[in-house]
């Protein structure tokens, strides 16, 4: 299996706009042109190790919540981008995502039975 860096770039591309990042500010961190910065976004162009991890600390994330597509069952990566995604939210905001999330897990929970059985 190799990697996916068109959804690897994608990752960098939405955590660089979540930080109010540009990509000439982003390649002024990691010492790069916004050209490249560009090709790593849109997938074009793969990146060594060593420019990951520079972007990684750049964006100020664990290398492995860019690899969410990539890694299988990551309870950590999906625990991480669910606290960035709440990082801007109100207090109300926050309790109705988390209320929401509560009742999808218990009706998930409560239905798997259907699925077991091919009912859809």
């Amino acid at each position: 299996m190799g990697l996916n860096y068109c959804a690897i770039g994608q990752r960098i591309k939405e955590i660089r706009k979540h930080n109010q990042l540009s990509q000439a500010m982003l390649s002024e961190l990691i010492d790069k042109s916004p050209t490249y910065v560009s090709y790593i976004e849109s997938g074009s162009k793969s990146m060594s190790l060593e420019t990951f991890v520079q972007i990684a600390n750049a964006l100020e994330i664990p290398t492995d919540l860019l690899l969410t597509e990539q890694v299988k069952g990551s309870p950590i990566a999906a625990s991480q981008e669910i606290t960035m995604i709440l990082t801007d939210c109100s207090a109300y905001e926050r309790f109705i995502i988390i209320d929401t999330v509560k009742t999808l897990k218990g009706a998930l929970r409560e239905h798997k039975h259907l699925v077991k059985r091919n009912i859809r």
